[in-house]
């Protein structure tokens, strides 16, 4: 078995890479890939797999799905989703305080946080602002759908495992007992990594203060730019709701 991690922007990924790091040290690797508009790059990734026979896990920002297919080889896609709105303000968070020389981040030190999303909106192309994860999942292309939220929804529906960003220590219970029968001795880690926020405040406390730093007007138009990455997390954290009540009333 292969572990692929969708590496997704602000999405708990550096943390679930410190984890399949540990368990697998030099047979987990980190590669991007050429990305080009709408064409998915899954079979430079099924190659990139295939001429490395001894890598255990994968992790990339920039793979595409669907999920590669190899011979006599099963891969175990491992991909979070997140609030999208609170991704954003991570997004920002990282990306202000970052030493690199990409266009978010010279954008997010020169400007604050609803100015960085003022100009992200008036970029239909920046995807980071205009559902992301949406348009990551609908490359999945399950189900024939032309329209990228009924994909993404079908994605949902097919992969073995999507966590939840806000239930993070969930997620990882659920992860680690779908891969202990195939990979026994693979242990959890839970060390936050590039984390902006210790989560102590709900999710509803959160959002209410954002909507306040941004003002109702920009955060309507955010709001309605992520509307499919906002159906798709709501989703996500009805299915964890729900785990976690049959977990509540099982534990008497």
């Amino acid at each position: 078995m292969i572990l692929l991690h969708y590496h997704l922007f602000k999405n708990a990924g550096t943390s679930v890479d410190a984890m399949l790091k540990a368990n697998f040290g030099e047979a987990w690797v980190e590669q991007e890939f050429e990305t080009r508009g709408s064409e998915s790059n899954c079979d430079a990734v099924r190659q990139f797999l295939v001429e490395r026979p001894h890598i255990k896990a994968l992790s990339s920002h920039t793979a595409l799905m669907p999920v590669p297919e190899i011979e006599s080889v099963e891969i175990f896609p491992i991909l979070f989703v997140r609030h999208p709105i609170l991704r954003l303000k991570s997004a920002y968070a990282f990306e202000s305080k970052q030493d690199a020389d990409t266009h978010g981040a010279r954008l997010a030190r020169s400007t604050d946080f609803s100015g960085y999303i003022s100009a992200m909106l008036e970029q239909e192309n920046a995807t980071q602002a205009w559902n992301f994860q949406t348009t990551r999942l609908a490359y999945c292309h399950c189900g024939g759908s032309d329209v990228p939220l009924e994909r993404a929804q079908n994605a949902l529906r097919q992969l073995p495992f999507v966590g939840l960003v806000e239930e993070y220590v969930l997620s990882i219970d659920i992860l680690v007992a779908k891969l202990k029968p195939h990979i026994h001795d693979f242990e959890p880690l839970l060390a936050r990594k590039n984390a902006t926020s210790d989560g102590s405040e709900s999710v509803t406390a959160r959002i209410a203060a954002i909507q306040t730093e941004l003002g109702d007007a920009l955060f309507e138009r955010l709001v309605r730019a992520n509307f499919a990455d906002l159906a798709i997390y709501y989703t996500i954290a009805d299915r964890y709701l729900k785990i976690a009540a049959e977990q509540k009333t099982d534990s008497g």
